[in-house]
């Protein structure tokens, strides 16, 4: 199992929210330089998501343009993505995949359409869930009306590169990961990715048994104690 360390931009800083909730959490500085940091650790894949653009901001594509450039061999980027063109622009900034969180949920006819534009082998999808399994949108603010297994059977018709399962309730507290995700797991079709609450080396050795391929760490990476971990 690879580690992605992760980069949210929020007003052209690099931050690590808690709960996804503004104006909490750790400000890191410049996302290049913390980019920079990353490869410099040995890190080949980093996970990035563009805080800005999914409140409706500017897009922070100058900064996703610099930290491709990096020379990581694998990108992925996420945050507001809602039409084609804002697709197009982060793969020619230089992405090797998107990431779609709400659009798959609320409308999946142009999220069908974002698919058969740029590849399925581009797209990723968040499944943003909480403790009884429901998934959430809008800024996790929204329930979608899915459950879990009922979003996975849909994406797997769909043939895309694979499936991020962000368990919410802990994303950015180090609170421990969701040890149901096994079950999940089963049934996913693709890369499987993991993110919320990773604090341990334990919870990456529990996530790479349960089949996990991606584990994406934050404030463990920020905090230090996760720091320099890559493979488990």
């Amino acid at each position: 199992m690879k580690v992605l360390p992760s980069i949210d931009i929020s007003d052209g800083v690099a931050v690590k929210r808690i709960k996804g909730k503004s104006n909490s959490g750790i400000k890191l500085g410049n996302p290049v330089d913390i980019a920079k940091e990353i490869i410099e650790l040995g890190y080949d894949s980093v996970h990035v998501v563009d805080l800005d653009a999914a409140e409706g901001k500017d897009r922070n594509l100058e900064y996703i343009r610099e930290i491709c450039k990096l020379g990581f061999s694998f990108v992925q980027v996420g945050g507001g993505i809602r039409e084609i063109d804002d697709a197009s622009k982060i793969l020619e900034a230089g992405a090797s995949a998107i990431i779609m969180s709400t659009l798959p949920f609320m409308d999946e006819n142009k999220f069908l359409k974002i698919v058969d534009s740029i590849g399925k082998d581009k797209v990723l999808v968040s499944v943003d869930y909480n403790s009884s399994g429901e998934i959430l949108i809008k800024g996790w603010s929204t329930s979608s009306g899915f459950s879990i297994s009922r979003a996975i059977s849909n994406l797997n018709n769909f043939g895309i590169k694979g499936i991020i399962l962000t368990f919410v309730e802990n994303e950015g507290t180090k609170g421990g990961i969701d040890k149901h995700v096994g079950d999940y797991v089963k049934s996913l079709n693709g890369i499987k990715e993991y993110a919320g609450g990773i604090s341990s080396m334990e919870d990456l050795l529990f996530l790479s048994k349960v089949g996990i391929d991606y584990a994406i760490i934050g404030m463990a990476f920020y905090s230090g104690s996760l720091r320099g971990v890559r493979y488990v």
